[in-house]
C-alpha cells in the first residue's frame, strides 16, 4: 500500500515539532513527533503554564486533548478514504504530573474497519510511568479526507 500524504508528512517531521498541519490545535499543542508507524504514532509535548490547573499539575482536559489530537493524527495518517470522527472517548487519569515537564503520548489502533476503529492511547512521563489512558471509538464521517 502506498503511503498517504499525511503519513509521509508526519514521517518527515520525526524529531521536530509538527508543522504545516491543516488544523490549528496541533500548532498550539506543539507536539514533537518521535515515531510514526502504520496505526501508531508517538509524540512528546512540553507542558506550559497555561496547560496546568491551579495546583500546578497538568489539567485533565490537556491530557484528553493530547490524546484526542494524537489519535486523530494517527487515524488520518492511515490512508483512509474518508475522514473519521470520535464516536466516544473515555479517559482515565492515573497520576498527577507537575507542570512544566515534558510528557510522551503513544496511541495504537486496535481494530481497523472501513467504517469504525477502536484506538487506545496513553500519556506517560519520560520515565515511562503511565499518567492517563484513553479508549476511543471512531466512525467514518463519509466526507473525503484531504490534506
Amino acid at each position: 500500500m502506498a503511503e498517504s500524504p499525511i503519513y509521509s508528512h508526519l514521517k518527515a517531521q520525526i524529531g521536530k515539532e509538527v508543522a504545516d498541519m491543516p488544523q490549528g490545535f496541533s500548532t498550539w499543542l506543539q507536539p514533537k513527533i518521535l515515531k510514526v508507524e502504520d496505526g501508531s504514532i508517538t509524540i512528546e509535548v512540553a507542558v506550559r503554564p497555561e496547560m496546568c490547573n491551579p495546583i500546578g499539575t497538568i489539567h485533565g482536559g490537556i491530557h484528553a486533548a493530547i490524546l484526542d489530537e494524537l489519535i486523530g493524527m494517527t487515524v488520518a495518517a492511515m490512508g483512509n478514504e474518508s475522514h473519521f470522527v470520535s464516536l466516544n472517548m473515555t479517559v482515565d487519569f492515573l497520576r498527577a504530573v507537575p507542570g512544566l515537564e515534558r510528557v510522551r503520548a503513544t496511541c495504537n489502533v486496535i481494530k481497523r474497519g472501513r467504517t469504525t476503529m477502536h484506538i487506545i492511547g496513553q500519556v506517560s512521563d519520560l520515565n515511562g510511568k503511565e499518567l492517563s489512558r484513553a479508549t476511543v471509538n471512531m466512525v467514518s464521517s463519509g466526507k473525503p479526507l484531504s490534506f
